[in-house]
């Protein structure tokens, strides 16, 4: 099956999950005999890695205003819409997603939809967005052969949200590598610690989880936290905080980690804390669970079965809760192997990438199929 790709961003750093996801979708499509073409906004480090795979990268470039514009060609965006058989893209608030839907409707061709969490912009849109989503957003969802959806949560709240029939959402989750490579001398500490893996956006609630640690430092006097993302404007007031409250050595702000000393980072912390404000699924919580690390979260990252199969802790996305799931599996540092265990089995027994991207092909077979009948001169 020929299938184009669309994501905002290639970069290691700045597209976060969803260019992992990106990444991993199209690496294990083209492993199992697919041919793949991803059209990114901004090219990077995944986008090299992609094309040493065989799979071809068509980066558009960009200015930026308030946005990212692309610098799109769309003669060269129809040639690769016009190849594929079936269309997958990826992220809502971007003009690569519109022009790419647009051009599938007009050429005929099915194309699967995931906003991968971005639709929660629609809980308190900024004038801006409003527009977008009423001028644009909406004929993209409307036009969409299926709706997918990270997490079982978020396939209801799509439902919901545009009152849609249930077979046009299906969730195809984020996964993970079974094997990982991994190095053990990047964070040099001899000392336990918490680990935050993400952007240093508010988003993602690293200042809740900073100020929880700073609450109880002060019960577990040789526990670290570490700080592992590449700065989306938060760093400076998290350091200001940090030092206010005297915790300069107990708070480790170590950057964007790569993918090897990430999985370092995992295997030697106590567990890993994501703290979201809003998250379509964790894909750092399935990154530590295949390490064998537990995991502390929110109840808004759509991983909840974290906490029935017993491989950590899900609370509120409140410095409240987050400062008492902290005391909780700080109390219980004896089990936390045993939790990291049980959550490394599940993760492996649900979520690697080759099962995942199997079911994703049996749905863009079905869209194929289903476009065929509608349209038997294709």
């Amino acid at each position: 099956m020929n299938t184009l790709l669309t994501t905002v961003s290639l970069d290691a750093q700045k597209g976060g999950g969803t260019a992992e996801r990106t990444r991993r979708l199209a690496a294990h499509l083209a492993s199992k005999g697919h041919q793949c073409e991803i059209a990114t906004i901004e090219d990077g480090e995944l986008a090299q890695k992609l094309r040493q795979c065989g799979v071809h990268v068509y980066a558009t470039g960009f200015f930026r205003l308030r946005f990212m514009v692309p610098f799109i060609n769309p003669f060269r965006l129809a040639q690769s819409v016009r190849r594929a058989e079936v269309i997958h893209i990826l992220g809502y608030w971007n003009l690569l997603s519109v022009a790419t839907a647009l051009l599938a409707v007009w050429l005929g061709k099915p194309y699967a939809f995931s906003a991968a969490g971005e639709f929660v912009g629609l809980n308190r849109p900024r004038p801006s967005a409003r527009l977008f989503h009423f001028l644009l957003g909406k004929r993209v969802i409307r036009n969409a052969s299926l709706l997918i959806g990270v997490t079982p949560l978020e396939q209801r709240q799509i439902l919901e949200r545009f009152q849609l029939p249930a077979g046009r959402v299906v969730v195809v989750p984020n996964g993970v590598e079974e094997h990982v490579e991994i190095i053990s001398d990047h964070i040099e500490s001899d000392v336990p610690y918490v680990l935050f893996v993400g952007r240093l956006a508010e988003v993602k609630g690293p200042d809740l989880l900073v100020e929880a640690f700073a609450d109880v430092a002060g019960e577990y006097p040789d526990l670290q936290l570490v700080v592992a993302g590449p700065d989306f404007g938060m760093r400076s007031s998290l350091e200001k905080f940090v030092t206010e409250r005297q915790l300069g050595h107990r708070v480790v702000f170590t950057g964007h980690l790569g993918e090897r000393e990430r999985s370092s980072a995992y295997e030697q912390a106590l567990f890993l804390a994501v703290p979201s404000r809003a998250e379509a699924m964790s894909l750092v919580a399935l990154e530590a669970g295949v390490a064998g690390t537990p995991v502390l979260l929110t109840d808004q990252c759509g991983f909840d079965d974290v906490e029935r199969i017993g491989g950590g802790l899900v609370v509120p996305a409140t410095v409240e809760g987050l400062r008492s799931g902290l005391r909780t599996l700080l109390a219980e540092r004896q089990s936390l192997a045993a939790k990291g265990k049980a959550l490394q089995t599940y993760v492996r027994g649900k979520f690697t990438w080759p099962s995942i991207v199997d079911g994703l092909v049996s749905h863009f077979n079905s869209m194929v199929a289903t476009q065929r009948t509608r349209d038997p001169s294709r």
